[in-house]
């Protein structure tokens, strides 16, 4: 009778243990594909942002490609890339909530103009693509360093297209 008990104990315990161990792999799996799905879409995001990227770099039209403009910012000893990110920043930093872009060159109609993407083409250039979610257009932003290195900022021109652009949402 005692082994008959202790053998019943015995299969309870591994019976709780193999329970446990299973739901704890359970939800190590779901995290993991979790991570994936995530890894997966942003790899995705990255495809199509350089494949936009190569295009444009493919005309020279970017600063990563332009040795040119490079060379400019490298002969004042300033870091490009550090350079680069600080014009994206400065530039969608100025996106308010209840105002349009001080940048936009049009007022929104639909809604508030914002900017949405950048391209930096060189050292004087920057291209910025903008919504008021129904109207979209582009503008061209010339931008330069004071003498405290500070940047500043001037829309040289931009067009307005009459509709919402195809696939946004």
């Amino acid at each position: 009778m005692f082994l008959f008990f202790f053998a019943l104990l015995y299969v309870v315990f591994q019976y709780a243990n193999s329970k446990r161990y299973f739901k704890a792999k359970e939800q190590e799996i779901a995290g993991m594909e979790q991570k994936i799905d995530t890894l997966q879409s942003q790899l995705k995001q990255q495809q199509s942002s350089s494949a936009q990227e190569s295009g444009l770099a493919a005309r020279g039209f970017t600063l990563k490609t332009n040795t040119d403009a490079r060379e400019y910012f490298e002969n004042q000893n300033m870091d490009v890339d550090s350079l680069a990110r600080k014009i994206e920043t400065k530039i969608i930093s100025q996106n308010k909530a209840g105002e349009d872009n001080p940048l936009v060159p049009y007022a929104g109609m639909a809604g508030i103009m914002k900017i949405n993407r950048i391209q930096i083409l060189n050292n004087r250039w920057v291209l910025a693509e903008f919504t008021d979610g129904t109207y979209w257009g582009e503008a061209i932003i010339s931008y330069f360093l004071d003498e405290n290195n500070q940047l500043q900022f001037d829309t040289l021109d931009g067009v307005l297209y009459p509709k919402t652009k195809p696939g946004a949402k």
